[in-house]
Parts: structure tokens; C-alpha cells; sequence
């Protein structure tokens, strides 16, 4: 009972202080305008999924338990020759050597750092490709936690036939020319001084990474470059941040659309696809449309237990 009081003097105060500051809005000055004008900021609504990626202990709990468990799916695939993570890799593939494929961004390198610009500095959309550029040309994302180590690992593991696992990265980075530069795409060679910087390097890295624009055929659907590896080496693991990692023709399909797509896949889950965590951007935005409110109010349409009850 003591605490009503005070209590009751805080109300009041607040309320003193409310009614003046009602009385000073009438003159107070506009806000600024937006600097995007009515469009939203590139990365508006991220905050608090950015401060999760830069901040929490969860985040990088998940990411190395992810990674630890596909260590531990390596280990079984390489030692069943008719294993794939690839569902068009068919027949007999015991002559082929084991291979992973893995995106880049958010999976093996870490851009939660120039997703917190886009905020602080309130991008808008014209502007981001220039920044994006700019950051990767730094060469400078820390690795994805666990990724290095598992990376490492695949690469010292091999198949009964003593063959080695080979690394292959398909990153959506996108060749461009870029002022300055005489490279036809810098964006690789920044991308592969990076990977090297955190002692990812290989003898075989620059025909390991496979960037989008790299060659005609290989445009933002990833499937033409896994079908490139899916030519010469059996596909043990897929490891990525996004749906489109895994699947094609997914990336504008509506969310039931890519709910009936997860679980046509299912058994590969957690098995032989392994999805690390991304909530600050994704082809998840683009099937969601561009309106967060109804995208909230709207009933989620989740296939749970993929129809199994």
C-alpha cells in the first residue's frame, strides 16, 4: 500500500508533463522530411532481426549446431555412394568424387554489418546496389559462425575410395564492372581475397566459387551451376540461407506455394539441406508482398508436420 503514493504523484507528474508538452507541439517545428520521401528506407522493419544476427548468443548457437549437424550428416553421406543432396542427380554415382555446395552470403560470410548501415544511414532503394558493391569490395565480412570450421573439416574428409570433399560456392554476388577496376568482374576477385582472409583458401578456390553472371548461363536461379557440379561429382550437401538455395522457380512464389515446395522436400531437411538463419532478408520478403501490416494480420499458411497427423 505504501507504493500507491508515489505512484499516484508519477501519474500526476506524467500528466503535468504531457499537458505542457501538448501545449509546446503546436509550435514545435516539422519533422524532416523522409529521406527516401514516401518510399520505404532499403532495410526498414529489420532492426530488431539485424541486432539478433550482430547481438545475440542464440543466433550463433543456432548457426554452430547447424553446422555441427551437417558435419554429422558429411560423415554418413560419404559413406553411402548412392547418397545426394541433389534431387536430379540420378543413377548410378559411385564414380563420382564427393562434393558440397554452399551459398555465400549469410551462410559462409557474415554481411550483418552493412545491413545495420542500410539502417543507420536510412539507404534507399536506388542506392543500395552502390552500397552493397562498396562493402563488397572491402573484402572484409567475418565468417558465419561454425562455417569455417565445418568448411575445413569437408575438406579434410573423404569418401571410401579415399577421394576428398570439394567445396563449391554458388553466391548470387553478381558479376559488374565497377569504375577504376579492369577486372570484368571484381566481384569475384574481392569475394575470393575474402574467403582467403579467413583461411578458406584452396588450390582449387577460383574455379570453386561460381558467382552469378560468372558466365551467361548462370543467372540468379542456382540450379544451371549445381547441375554444372552435379556433372562431375556427387552432391553430398546443400548449405544455405534461403529457399532458392535448394529449389528453383521458388524465389516469387506465394507462401503456400513455397510451404507445398518445403514439403514435397521434407526428408531432406535437416539431413541433407541444411538452412541457416536468416531473418533479415530473403526471398521470404518477396513472396510476403510489400505489405508488412497485412503480411501480420494475415493467417500464417503453414503446412505443419507437412500434412502428417
Amino acid at each position: 500500500m505504501t507504493l500507491l503514493r508515489p505512484m499516484r504523484a508519477g501519474i500526476v507528474l506524467a500528466v503535468a508533463l504531457g499537458t505542457a508538452g501538448c501545449a509546446t507541439l503546436a509550435s514545435a517545428p516539422a519533422a524532416p522530411p523522409k529521406p527516401c520521401g514516401s518510399a520505404p528506407t532499403f532495410a526498414e522493419g529489420s532492426e530488431r532481426s539485424t541486432l539478433w544476427v550482430r547481438t545475440s548468443a542464440e543466433y550463433r548457437a543456432a548457426s554452430v549446431a547447424i553446422y555441427r549437424a551437417a558435419g554429422a550428416a558429411l560423415a554418413t553421406g560419404l559413406t553411402d555412394s548412392a547418397w545426394t543432396a541433389e534431387p536430379t542427380q540420378t543413377g548410378d554415382l559411385a564414380a563420382l568424387p564427393p562434393a558440397i555446395v554452399m551459398d555465400v552470403d549469410e551462410t559462409v560470410l557474415d554481411n550483418s554489418a552493412p545491413q545495420a548501415g542500410l539502417l543507420i544511414e536510412e539507404t534507399c532503394f536506388p542506392e543500395f546496389a552502390s552500397v552493397w558493391d562498396n562493402w563488397i569490395a572491402q573484402r572484409s565480412a567475418p565468417a558465419v559462425p561454425g562455417a569455417a570450421e565445418f568448411i575445413h573439416t569437408a575438406r579434410a574428409s573423404k569418401d571410401p575410395q579415399g577421394r576428398p570433399v570439394r567445396v563449391f560456392f554458388i553466391t548470387n554476388r553478381e558479376c559488374e564492372r565497377r569504375a577504376g577496376t579492369e577486372s570484368s568482374c571484381p566481384q569475384q576477385d574481392d569475394t575470393l581475397a575474402n574467403l582467403r582472409s579467413l583461411g578458406l583458401d584452396s588450390p582449387t578456390l577460383a574455379d570453386d566459387l561460381m558467382i552469378r553472371g560468372e558466365r551467361p548461363d548462370w543467372g540468379s536461379e542456382k540450379l544451371s551451376r549445381r547441375l554444372e557440379v552435379a556433372r562431375q561429382y556427387r552432391i553430398v550437401l546443400n548449405v544455405g540461407d534461403d529457399l532458392a538455395d535448394f529449389l528453383a522457380e521458388v524465389r516469387r512464389q506465394t507462401p503456400p506455394s513455397r510451404e507445398q515446395a518445403r514439403c514435397a522436400h521434407d526428408a531432406l531437411w535437416g539431413r541433407r539441406w541444411f538452412v541457416l538463419p536468416n531473418p533479415m532478408y530473403g526471398s521470404w520478403l518477396v513472396a510476403l508482398g510489400p505489405d508488412a501490416g497485412a503480411a501480420l494480420a494475415a493467417e500464417p499458411q503453414v503446412l505443419e508436420d507437412c500434412g502428417r497427423r
